[in-house]
């Protein structure tokens, strides 16, 4: 009869596990502690420091507005100034100046010509100042509408900024010699509005209002 060889069984080993101590539990409750308390400090000196230029959830900063959050009313309002700029440009490229209130309304320019059926009561103006074109258009008191802001900065003449392929952002605007201009809307609750030029909207209790957000842009580039 065979014997069936069989390997022998490893002997049984005991391991001591140390239990924890106090003090080293006191070490780990300490060093996170420490951990939470630099990670508050940082957080609030991000606020601190970077203030309005830091990024929101839907990728905006804290003084934009995008278009498809706006009411209904305020959408049309962005979209004819969106028009009004586009002649405003035509007729700054081909005259060389740009047009006040009066000419694009008689073109019957939105949102700068009397519209019947617009119930917002803007009252739309030009403001210049060298390189910098505003046109503001405040509501009629007692309307429920903010005041808008189309505002537009030209670059200096000599070494300022020049069209490129690389730009591809909604903030610039070419003309056709090369001028790269810096176009960007605006809207303010309540419509109190400043009889001078606006030098920062965003400091002036304005919001920017954006097609698309900075990061999705930047997500987009080529």
């Amino acid at each position: 009869m065979l014997e069936v060889l069989r390997e022998p069984r490893p002997a049984i080993r005991t391991v001591r596990v140390p239990s924890s101590t106090t003090e080293d539990e006191t070490g780990w409750v300490f060093l996170t502690a420490a951990f939470i308390c630099l990670l508050v400090i940082y957080v609030l000196a991000f606020q601190v420091y970077e203030g309005p230029r830091s990024v929101t959830r839907g990728g905006t900063l804290p003084f934009q507005v995008l278009f498809r959050d706006l009411p209904s009313g305020e959408q049309r309002i962005f979209r004819e100034m969106q028009e009004g700029l586009a002649e405003a440009l035509r007729i700054r490229t081909t005259s060389g100046a740009w047009p006040a209130v009066g000419e694009l309304a008689t073109l019957g320019t939105p949102p700068f010509a009397a519209d019947p059926l617009d119930r917002s009561g803007l009252q739309w103006t030009q403001r210049l100042d060298g390189l910098r074109i505003e046109y503001v258009g405040i509501p009629s008191t007692g309307m429920a509408v903010p005041a808008f802001l189309i505002q537009i900065v030209e670059p200096e003449p000599v070494g300022g900024e020049r069209a490129n392929s690389s730009v591809a952002d909604e903030e610039h605007q070419p003309l056709p010699d090369g001028t790269l201009l810096h176009v960007t809307y605006w809207k303010r609750v309540p419509p109190s509005v400043s009889n001078g030029l606006i030098n920062d909207p965003a400091l002036e209790g304005w919001k920017q209002i954006r097609v698309k957000s900075p990061m999705d842009e930047l997500l987009e580039a080529p």
